[in-house]
């Protein structure tokens, strides 16, 4: 039986959808990246590189599961890995995370147009709030389309950005330099002290917050193949970004001192003009960020498009929207994220033992034995 031909045009789609998911309010306002990585000096930019190697595989074998399982949830995945009791617990604990972090989002966006546009913060939570439930309300087949389109957009900002920070570095070598003795002592908030451990603890926080989301998408695919190849090409593409985002904020480190939306500062830096064409992809960035979270969240309750479905998504948005603005949006990262990835590491475990018992059982007694008894 002859291979299905790879769909290019969906693998682009699939792994900008899963870009997309990524880049939410902390990472296109620069807030993750920094306590993450740029904290760390020039060793973020190894770190990033430990975060691929552990994305890569982790987002391999959950697009790979999606397509293989074609589960009717896709919470369904975490009784596949952890078993009955285990799944439960960690399937109401990860849409008590995904929701979370949604609001979080929402309070990136308030941060984001209140600081640029200086209108209350509860305008931009608003605005985003609307737009990432309409959405929300066209199901996971059109919002995949949908923020597919977004997640390169997104990646070629970064890169620009990026690129602008390696122009002033190649003018002043010794930026790297300062930056490396500097950010010790600038008082930014760090993930982790170790600069290695936060590379990884950021990978395990973007599998915890996008376990169904990827089980999704790789049940989206036309194949197995299309799956894992979109899954690294969208970890490829997520890690330019990264690696973009913190040699830019190295290079302008002086910059960001104090600053709720770091990226912000650093663009109207170099010209008002990007500045402003910034702060719309920062709106783009949570926008879509939040209808993914959102949608994944209400999936737990109701199928795509049903009454349900329609009055669960409403409910959840009107709360996100009202509680968004609580706490400092910074603050609300330092709190959340570093604890979410933590909790990834045992979920990661159950990934690797399953995947391992699965493969040595097939080697032993046959893929048709093992179907069999399914």
């Amino acid at each position: 039986m002859m291979e299905k031909a790879l769909n290019l045009k969906k693998v682009v789609l699939l792994a900008g959808a899963l870009s997309a998911y990524w880049i939410g309010s902390g990472f296109s306002t620069g807030q993750e990246i920094l306590q993450f990585f740029a904290s760390s000096g020039t060793k973020g930019l190894i770190a990033a590189l430990i975060f691929m190697v552990i994305m890569s595989v982790l987002t391999f074998l959950l697009f790979s599961v999606g397509q293989r399982k074609q589960f009717k949830n896709p919470y369904d995945v975490f009784e596949h890995y952890c078993g009955k009791y285990v799944g439960q617990v960690y399937i109401w604990y990860s849409v008590a995370l995904i929701y979370g972090i949604m609001v979080v989002m929402l309070a990136g966006a308030g941060a984001t147009i209140h600081q640029y546009f200086q209108v209350p913060t509860y305008a931009g939570i608003w605005i985003i709030g609307l737009l990432a439930l309409g959405t929300t309300l066209l199901g996971v087949e059109k919002l995949i389309n949908i923020i597919g389109t977004i997640g390169p957009v997104k990646i070629v900002f970064m890169v620009i950005v990026g690129c602008a920070g390696l122009y002033t570095l190649s003018q002043q070598p010794g930026l790297l330099a300062a930056a490396d003795a500097a950010m010790p002592t600038l008082g930014f908030a760090q993930a982790s002290s170790n600069w290695a451990w936060s590379g990884a603890l950021y990978a395990f926080l973007a599998l915890i917050v996008s376990i169904p989301f990827q089980v999704a998408c790789g049940a989206s695919a036309g194949s197995l193949r299309e799956a894992r190849v979109a899954a690294i090409v969208g970890v490829a593409g997520f890690t330019l970004a990264i690696v973009m985002l913190v040699l830019a904020e190295l290079v302008y480190h002086d910059l960001i001192v104090g600053e709720q939306v770091p990226t912000l500062a650093i663009t109207n830096a170099i010209s008002p003009v990007l500045g402003f064409i910034f702060t719309a992809l920062i709106v783009l960035c949570i926008y879509s960020a939040v209808a993914s979270f959102l949608l994944m969240t209400v999936r737990k309750f109701a199928a795509d498009k049903t009454m349900k479905f329609n009055l669960i998504a409403t409910g959840l948005a009107a709360v996100g929207i009202v509680f968004g603005g609580i706490l400092p949006f910074d603050q609300l990262v330092n709190l959340l994220f570093p604890f979410a990835g933590y909790s990834a590491i045992v979920f990661a475990g159950f990934m690797i033992y399953k995947e391992f018992i699965a493969r040595k059982v097939e080697g032993a007694v046959g893929p048709a034995a093992i179907e069999k008894a399914k």
